[in-house]
């Protein structure tokens, strides 16, 4: 089954769950409840129509599961836990519904029952569904992102940096609506039988390197499929990789930038923590700068930024020290990531210094 056709079938599956229950709700709710007998006197035509929404919901789910489970045993590594958590989901759903078809056909006096096993039916479906259907989406492109004329302009900029061997189709063929196309089939129908496609999609790689993981699983083909990955295939995989994934080269950039900007402020506090000892001591000549300390603002700091990684109560037990003291205290914590800036630090220190004396 193609991923857009389960995609599909899983929103149909999710709309007739929500159907299940609200006709649930009305048949079994007060209205037509009888107490005495413990069963339901709504109109048959209206519970016709609720039986075949269940049936037509049991039997989407039976091909569901016909597709889903076969393809666990293609995974050649362990299943990662989002897949065993749909696996589990699934399975606590075809419990639930065997049981309620059983008391529908067999046990009518658990009838007062029902609503609850509706329930549990439509929160197992729409946990379902959040797991499946949003990466589904997303390969499917049904935003239309990837044709968009950026990103097209920048797929063709990054394959061009690629090296695909003597024969590869052209970088215009493979930004084309056809080779975009077959890439797009090629990753739902062979890359998915060892991974899901959140496992696919959610670690931000470069085009090449995800030119060299569709090589490396070419090279270690699913020892189930008839039909593994071929080397002329690899690069339409890679170029729909790179087409559907610009948010997260995007992001990578932007953390790379964040950690570039925290390295530059870190190595500017800890040089200036290296002065604050001189300047502590030209404070006690009244011809030096006065090393002033800011309570509230110090105070603010303290509790803002040192408080990521430990409690208040830490510092006191640390002990007392100077202004070197706290300085160099300051400066590990920058090494090890804390986000005190420059002139933060230079505010905390003599407030340490103060508050928490060397004894």
């Amino acid at each position: 089954m193609s991923t857009s056709v389960s995609m599909w079938l899983g929103v149909l599956f999710l709309v007739l769950a929500i159907v299940a229950v609200l006709l649930q709700a009305w048949l079994w709710g007060p209205k037509f409840w009888n107490e005495t007998l413990k069963k339901t006197e709504a109109p048959k035509a209206w519970l016709r129509v609720h039986a075949a929404v269940g049936y037509v919901y049991g039997i989407i789910y039976v091909v569901m599961m016909w597709n889903m489970f076969p393809r666990l045993w293609q995974y050649q590594y362990e299943l990662p836990a989002r897949t065993v958590i749909h696996a589990v989901v699934a399975i606590t759903l075809g419990v639930l519904l065997i049981t309620k078809i059983m008391i529908l056909v067999f046990f009518r006096h658990f009838e007062e029952a029902l609503p609850r096993f509706g329930f549990g039916l439509l929160l197992c479906s729409v946990l379902l569904i959040t797991l499946s259907v949003p990466h589904a989406a997303r390969a499917l492109d049904l935003q239309g992102r990837i044709g968009d004329p950026d990103n097209i302009a920048r797929v063709e900029k990054v394959l061009a940096e690629i090296e695909f061997g003597e024969g590869a189709p052209t970088v215009e063929d493979l930004v084309a609506k056809k080779g975009l196309q077959r890439g797009r089939d090629l990753l739902v129908n062979k890359c998915v039988s060892c991974h899901d496609m959140r496992t696919i999609l959610s670690t931000p790689r470069t085009g090449a390197r995800w030119h060299d993981l569709v090589v490396r699983m070419q090279e270690k083909p699913d020892p189930f499929s008839s039909n593994p990955l071929a080397t002329k295939e690899v690069p339409y995989v890679t170029a729909y990789l790179i087409a559907i994934t610009p948010d997260i080269q995007a992001s990578r950039k932007r953390k790379v930038e964040q950690e570039r900007e925290r390295d530059a402020v870190q190595e500017a506090t800890v040089a200036a923590m290296a002065k604050a000892p001189a300047a502590a001591e030209a404070s006690a000549d009244t011809s030096g700068p006065s090393l002033a300390v800011d309570a509230d603002k110090a105070k603010a700091i303290l509790t803002s930024r040192c408080t990521d990684c430990h409690e208040l109560d830490e510092v006191e037990a640390h002990g007392g020290g100077d202004v070197a003291n706290w300085s160099k205290v300051i400066s590990d914590m920058v090494e090890e990531g804390a986000e005190i800036t420059e002139d933060e630090a230079m505010v905390l220190a003599p407030y340490l210094a103060q508050t928490y004396p060397a004894q």
